[in-house]
């Protein structure tokens, strides 16, 4: 199990380990690991569940579970409209600074080089979130 806000390991409890205390549990199929997960997120709100197949954390997890009440928060169309809005304050403030040193007559190049940076950085949130929004669109919220 992880936390689902930082993904940092944690135990059925909700407990964190002491260094190298991790622990997985193996299950004999898919079904198994799902009924697992669901109930250990159940009792554990804050905590999301990782299936992996044979190959482990080697390759992307089959299936992550997280309790319904709490989901919008981390994948689905709440998070990717969250991660859209994000980008474009992001951008503005890039927009900003670059403006600002613009007007300087790019005297102060921190305005241009901070705001190229938020600029990139706004911009892939966006995108990012617009991803998000047409992989969920299905989804009603």
């Amino acid at each position: 199990m992880l936390r689902a806000s930082d993904r940092t390991p944690r135990d059925s409890d909700g407990n964190s380990f002491s260094p190298g205390q991790e622990a997985v549990a193996i299950c004999a199929d898919l079904d198994e690991a799902s009924r697992l997960a669901n109930s250990i997120v159940t009792l554990h709100p804050q905590l999301c569940g990782e299936i992996y197949d044979h190959t482990g954390k080697s390759g992307e997890s089959l299936q992550v579970v997280y309790e319904p009440s709490v989901r919008g928060k981390y994948v689905g169309r709440p998070f990717a409209k969250g991660e859209a809005l994000r980008g474009f304050a992001i951008l503005a403030a890039g927009i900003f600074f670059i403006m600002l040193d613009v007007r300087h007559d790019l005297r102060w190049m921190w305005g241009y080089i901070l705001g190229l940076k938020l600029t990139v950085v706004g911009g892939s949130f966006i995108v990012r979130g617009l991803i998000g929004l047409h992989e969920n669109r299905a989804e009603r919220r």
